[in-house]
């Protein structure tokens, strides 16, 4: 079984959303990954609250992977890989 750039820990991109409200954190995080290499790894730092629903549902429509770290804290983070 292969490693992935998740696993290694590798962050290509760090997007810092703290203080914004829908749709900022989901439509950033859409627009970033369309900028990003296949493989690359995104992480996004935020405080909305229900974007741990809105992040995770987009992951799976676009069909990539997505982590949450920290997710018992005020600000958590998304762990993304774009595969494709």
């Amino acid at each position: 079984m292969g490693t992935t750039a998740m696993s290694q820990g590798r962050i290509d991109r760090r997007l810092d959303l703290r203080g914004q409200v829908c749709p900022g954190p989901t439509v950033d995080t859409r627009l970033t990954l369309k900028d990003m290499a296949s493989a690359e790894v995104l992480e996004v730092i935020t405080d909305y609250y229900p974007a741990r629903q809105t992040i995770p549902a987009l992951m799976h429509e676009l069909g990539y992977p997505c982590e949450l770290a920290d997710g018992d804290q005020p600000v958590f983070r998304f762990i993304i890989e774009k595969t494709h």
